[in-house]
């Protein structure tokens, strides 16, 4: 999960970061800016699964950059910050998913969370690829090389791509439940069912085998995943 934070108090963002990852877990990836306009200059579309503005920043407001982060991404999750109720009514001409009041409270950011539905946001996410398509990451269970090809095993079909894999890797390593097990091969954490010492095996009864140079490292990343889910929401 790729959550932008939009503020121009440091300890108020501080703050906001400390309960989200409380209630989202290690897998939430949080950006902080300063103004909107630092933002801006760093946006694309699908950047981010969620944005959180302050409404009353120097320069812009956040009201001003909902407008523009809406303008070029319909998807965006965007929620409002703020003391004040002066802006409510507005919110909702830029389909803003949540109102925020400060100072911040994990109770209030609790219900902010369970409002925008984050898990089903998560699990709808696309991937652009290197040829320029998309893929939904939660559709991959694995990703394997052979020669100069990929290819995706996905639930609704396998989709090969004429690239390296050095190209496809770090795209799907990006997100913690994915994790290069040997060489060209990368599972994705949620597809697992089990573990038999150096194998995975994948709920479609796939068997990966994990390299012994790099079994420390899986072991870890996937107990760290595991941690993650019983954390969040008492899924192993």
């Amino acid at each position: 999960m790729k959550i932008a934070l939009v503020d121009d108090d440091p300890r108020a963002l501080a703050q906001l970061e400390q309960y989200l990852t409380e209630q989202l877990g290690r897998e939430t990836e949080i950006s902080h800016y300063g103004s909107g306009e630092a933002l801006l200059a760093d946006w694309r579309p699908g950047a981010f699964e969620l944005v959180v503005l302050d409404i009353y920043m120097g320069g812009a407001t956040g009201m001003e950059v909902a407008r523009r982060l809406r303008a070029g991404d319909g998807q965006v999750r965007l929620a409002f910050a703020t003391s004040s109720n002066d802006f409510a009514s507005e919110s909702y001409e830029v389909g803003a998913c949540y109102y925020l009041r400060k100072p911040f409270r994990p109770e209030g950011v609790r219900a902010m969370l369970e409002r925008l539905d984050l898990e089903a946001l998560e699990r709808s996410r696309r991937l652009r690829l290197p040829d320029g398509s998309q893929v939904v990451l939660r559709s991959i269970r694995y990703a394997a090389s052979d020669g100069h090809r990929v290819t995706l095993h996905c639930k609704d079909g396998d989709r090969t791509l004429r690239t390296s894999f050095a190209a496809v890797e770090p795209l799907l390593c990006a997100y913690p439940c994915f994790c290069g097990i040997c060489r060209g091969v990368v599972v994705n954490f949620h597809e697992v069912a089990g573990r038999q010492e150096d194998v995975f095996l994948l709920k479609d009864g796939t068997r990966l085998p994990i390299s012994r140079r790099r079994l420390r490292e899986v072991q870890e990343a996937y107990s760290a995943f595991r941690f993650d889910r019983l954390r969040k929401d008492g899924v192993d």
